[in-house]
């Protein structure tokens, strides 16, 4: 694990406790704007917190050394006539300040190393993705377009984020190389630019964000550069 891994999850984890300073939390900022995967964890994080949260937390307990453990310890030195053998103190413990921080650091630990499942909660996009129904952070839902360009084959999903609603598309046969832009919906009848892309022959593989919550997004545009509609979507309320 690089130093900014470790720092990517020192940030994190420090989100999830409520435990950033001012400065930090403009610098989990800046590492949000180039990674959003960032809030998402975020997101999921909290929510497994706040589930371990309804349990009753074990007592913490402060041990004091075995006898055995102070001999083995003291018992291999040589000390004279006079001196005597120091005295073994164990140092206080304090109980963390915030346990649910040391918690949510050792769940950020597991992502970032690689795990594939921590306390039941799995990564986008492999064999166990987030599901739920439409507007579950992080869960990716299946849209239909309709009014499709002849010979165009699109499979699309949106995906919803703290700081926005990513769009995922995978197409065959775009008809030309021309450019295009995608477009999220307001209910208000307001469209926002989700991203562009260019006309390809082989398969097209877009992912591209607005800064739009889920909630508010009514439907799904593709333009050609003329402005004249390539397929549209319309996706559910959410709950």
């Amino acid at each position: 694990m690089s130093q900014d891994d470790g720092r990517r999850g020192e940030l994190i984890a420090g989100a999830v406790g409520d435990d950033l300073t001012a400065a930090e939390n403009e610098e989990l900022r800046a590492l949000a704007a180039d990674d959003p995967s960032v809030d998402l964890e975020i997101a999921e994080l909290r929510a497994v917190v706040g589930r371990i949260g309804d349990h009753p937390s074990l007592p913490w307990v402060s041990a004091e050394p075995s006898p055995e453990l102070r001999s083995r310890v003291v018992g291999g030195q040589h000390f004279g006539a006079t001196e005597p053998a120091p005295t073994v103190t164990p140092s206080p413990r304090r109980r963390p300040r915030h346990p649910r921080l040391l918690l949510a650091a050792a769940v950020v630990l597991g992502l970032v190393v690689g795990a594939g499942t921590v306390l039941g909660i799995t990564s986008a996009g492999s064999d166990s993705p987030v599901t739920g129904p439409p507007g579950t952070l992080g869960a990716y839902e299946s849209i239909d377009f309709s009014d499709v360009a002849s010979g165009l084959d699109i499979d699309g999903s949106l995906v919803a984020h703290t700081w926005g609603t990513e769009t995922v598309l995978e197409m065959d046969g775009v008809p030309d190389r021309g450019r295009y832009g995608v477009f999220l919906v307001e209910r208000s009848g307001a469209r926002l630019t989700s991203g562009t892309f260019l006309g390809s022959t082989v398969t097209i593989d877009c992912r591209m964000n607005a800064a739009v919550l889920r909630e508010d997004v009514t439907g799904v545009e593709i333009r050609r550069a003329d402005g004249s509609v390539l397929a549209t979507a319309q996706v559910p309320a959410t709950g």
